[in-house]
């Protein structure tokens, strides 16, 4: 570089009147996040990461009405910052690196509120086969868009709520509320709808959407099996499956042997030989089946 130049090493008998220093480079100091959106909840914590720098840092927050700030042990004092919410509001958290020259400083802005909605991650309308279960993410956010990290669902006091009892929660564990997950089992044939609520610090619920489920029995094919001579039709038909929004759509593997109307089902027979009939059926509830049949 231009101005600069590097100096070869001599021994310190050749220059008695010497001193050096010691110079160490570090990456840019930096917090992730840069915002953070806290329930707020007494038992509620969340960690700061702290990103290149030193480890001479001075951790400090603008309004401690809203933040307190948790010092970790001193192994991991480098690396991050707890934070717990006392109320609602927004603060700002400083980190000074004094160990730089000059010192550096980096910032993150937390936002403490309380929730404002709660949304089960699903469409309206729904179909689950009976027997089987499925599994449904939770969001929790605030009016302007901002949505709680997954982990601090936990401390919303949040509740399953069914309208009839043709599917049931699995539960997970000794819990006072569910988390951001939530897994439901298909007992019993039928349709039913149900929802999830959440508790506000203020004690306040707030309800999610209502979710519409229907539980249908495995689809088959009717009849199992078949047997035609070249150039007699059949109708096939399919039992049990989704309902809701769904439709089925037949096809035949070899079309030399049998043809099958995409929609109807009716079954053709060509010539001699085998061939299998797939029934697939569309829509909230997607399965795919399939059935030999021979001509």
């Amino acid at each position: 570089m231009d101005g600069y130049r590097s100096l070869p090493l001599f021994k310190t008998s050749d220059f008695p009147l010497a001193d050096a220093v010691r110079l160490q480079l570090v990456s840019t100091l930096k917090i992730d996040p840069e915002f953070s959106l806290v329930f707020f909840h007494p038992d509620v914590k969340v960690d700061l990461s702290i990103i290149g720098g030193s480890c001479f840092l001075d951790a400090a927050v603008n309004d401690s009405r809203v933040v307190d700030l948790i010092q970790p042990s001193d192994g991991l004092r480098c690396m991050r910052v707890t934070v717990a919410p006392k109320g609602l509001g927004t603060a700002v958290i400083t980190i000074k690196d004094i160990g730089l020259t000059p010192p550096l400083a980096t910032s993150s802005l937390v936002q403490v509120s309380d929730l404002d909605w709660i949304r089960i991650n699903s469409p309206e309308e729904i179909s689950i086969m009976e027997g089987s279960s499925q599994s449904f993410d939770l969001i929790a956010g605030v009016d302007d868009g901002s949505v709680f990290d997954s982990s601090q669902l936990a401390y919303m006091n949040i509740h399953l709520h069914v309208e009839s009892p043709i599917i049931n929660l699995i539960e997970d564990g000794d819990k006072s509320g569910l988390g951001s997950n939530i897994i439901i089992k298909a007992k019993h044939l039928g349709v039913t709808t149900f929802h999830v609520s959440a508790r506000q610090h203020s004690g306040r619920e707030v309800f999610s959407q209502t979710v519409k489920v229907e539980v249908y029995e495995a689809p088959r094919i009717h009849p199992e099996d078949i047997f035609l001579v070249a150039g007699a039709y059949f109708v096939l038909t399919l039992k049990g499956g989704p309902t809701m929004g769904a439709f089925v759509e037949y096809g035949s593997y070899d079309n030399g042997t049998a043809a099958i109307h995409q929609s109807t089902g009716r079954l053709f027979a060509l010539s001699p030989g085998n061939t299998t009939i797939v029934a697939t059926v569309f829509g909230n509830g997607d399965c795919h089946l399939s059935g030999i049949w021979y001509s």
